[in-house]
C-alpha cells in the first residue's frame, strides 16, 4: 500500500526521517514527491497503523511538534 504525507514544509526532512527505516513494524520505501504530496511505499497489517506509525513519527522529531501536515492512504 501506499501513503501520502502532505504538508508544505519540511518535506526532505520527513523524506530523510522515513525513507528505508520501519517505526512500529512498518516500513517504509520513499517513491516520488508530487506538489506537497510525499509518496512512500509501506508494508504492514493495516492501513490504520501505517497511519498511526507515520504520524507518531514525525510528531516525535523537534520539528513534528509544530508541524502541520496530513496523512492520506493512495
Amino acid at each position: 500500500m501506499n501513503i501520502a504525507v502532505k504538508t508544505p514544509l519540511m518535506a526532505d526532512k520527513i523524506k530523510e526521517l522515513l525513507d528505508g527505516n520501519t517505526f512500529d513494524g512498518v516500513d517504509f520505501t520513499f517513491l516520488e514527491m508530487k506538489g506537497m504530496e510525499i509518496i512512500f511505499s509501506v508494508t504492514g497489517d493495516s492501513e490504520q497503523i501505517a497511519v498511526a506509525a507515520t504520524k507518531n513519527a514525525i510528531k516525535a522529531t523537534d520539528y513534528g511538534r509544530g508541524l502541520y501536515f496530513s496523512i492520506i492512504v493512495k
